[in-house]
């Protein structure tokens, strides 16, 4: 064969020089592998790759795929692998031609992310929060599931106030995240009320659920989670640090063209917010949401409107929303609280300020009863032993 096809030996003596990852191309090398956590062999994803002195440099599929081509002068440089949460690793290019380094294991670290170049930061944001979208199913409650709740609504234009026990139902609990599904698998009723003021019940008597639930950012589409609009948004990150006990990454973000699609307000003007995901679980704990509208905003504000300002001479809306989750016993999270400040502005420059509170009390998992449909208007009685014992939670 050497005197025959001398070509076709030169090809095999240098596929048997590079076998695994690393492949041959006239002066250039073609390197690919794959990173995995050293704990439990799943892929990292957006983990960052550069080969050392270099501009060089790739980083993970969601699948923890890389390739990376190289030119052969370079292969007794280090190639630098880092992701966050994991300890960095170097490895020499040339020992990558042995074959047994195609499978690059990391092992799990508290990483600070200012010590990846901006390009893979960038990458690796938009992949904690894929993966916090991807792993609700996982990380959440699942129906039936009740959640008895307490609710509070305060117009400081005309000083109403609202307060209710609320009893929640879903039937599917959280995964599938369509508005269809959380519409038609969610009812609500109301066990206890009581109000400051006489009320009409298609006037002012609305308990209003379903505008702050739109806000359960984990159970329904339109906002940050939502993998499919995800790059309309910039993000930085603002700390790693700790929340409740758990540490976490505090992402903050900005839509920069927002739409309905990826706000769920097709009057939006101004959309940004900070999320907080567990470096643990990638479960979203809280969620920090400041939203300007312009005009007037169609989820339920007449509740708003004062005789100061009407539903035609809003100018703009302006909306602080917090949301945040607790975890029970089993390690699962639910929703812990909703909490919203609205502020409108009239075309006379008058504006009227309210507040919105809801806070799950308990949940319930077994033997959850079935509700059937929502309780918009309550006309229920007042009853003051209820009241009387009854401790509004703490903010």
């Amino acid at each position: 064969m050497s005197t025959k096809y001398p070509a076709l030996l030169n090809i095999i003596i240098l596929i048997s020089l590079f076998p695994g990852g690393l492949f041959a191309q006239n002066d250039t090398y073609v390197l690919e592998g794959k990173v995995v956590d050293a704990s439990n062999n799943n892929p990292v994803e957006f983990a960052n790759l550069g080969v050392e002195g270099t501009f060089l440099g790739t980083a993970t599929d969601a699948g923890g795929a890389f390739r990376l081509v190289i030119e052969k002068t370079y292969s007794n440089f280090d190639l630098v692998v880092s992701a966050v949460g994991y300890q960095s690793k170097k490895i020499k290019l040339s020992d990558l031609a042995s074959g047994k380094s195609n499978i690059i294991s990391l092992t799990p670290a508290i990483y600070k992310l200012s010590e990846v170049d901006i390009e893979a930061q960038s990458k690796i944001l938009y992949g904690i929060i894929r993966s916090a979208g991807n792993l609700i199913s996982q990380n959440y409650v699942q129906g039936p599931v009740e959640m008895n709740s307490f609710f509070m609504r305060e117009n400081s234009g005309d000083g109403h106030k609202t307060e209710a026990v609320i009893s929640l139902v879903d039937n599917t609990g959280y995964g599938e995240r369509s508005y269809f599904d959380a519409f038609t698998n969610r009812s609500y009723t109301v066990n206890e009320i009581r109000r400051n003021f006489d009320f009409m019940p298609v006037e002012n008597g609305a308990s209003d659920m379903d505008y702050l639930l739109i806000f359960d950012v984990v159970r329904v589409r339109g906002n940050i989670l939502d993998s499919t609009g995800l790059y309309d948004f910039d993000l930085d990150l603002e700390e790693t640090s700790t929340f409740n006990g758990d540490s976490v990454w505090v992402i903050s973000y900005k839509n920069s063209n927002p739409s309905f699609a990826t706000t769920g307000n097709k009057y939006v003007k101004n959309y940004s917010g900070i999320i907080y995901i567990s470096k643990t679980t990638s479960a979203v704990l809280r969620n920090e949401l400041s939203i300007e509208t312009e005009g007037y905003f169609p989820y339920g504000y007449t509740e708003f409107y004062n005789d100061e300002i009407s539903c035609d001479s809003v100018k703009t809306a302006k909306l602080n929303i917090v949301t945040s989750y607790a975890k029970n016993n089993e390690g699962k999270y639910f929703l812990n609280s909703i909490d919203m400040e609205t502020t409108l502005s009239g075309n006379d420059g008058k504006e009227s300020v309210s507040e919105e509170k809801l806070k799950v009390l308990n949940v319930k998992q077994n033997g959850v009863s079935p509700l059937n449909g929502r309780e918009y208007f309550s006309a229920g009685p007042f009853d003051k032993k209820f009241w009387d014992s009854f401790t509004v939670p703490a903010d």
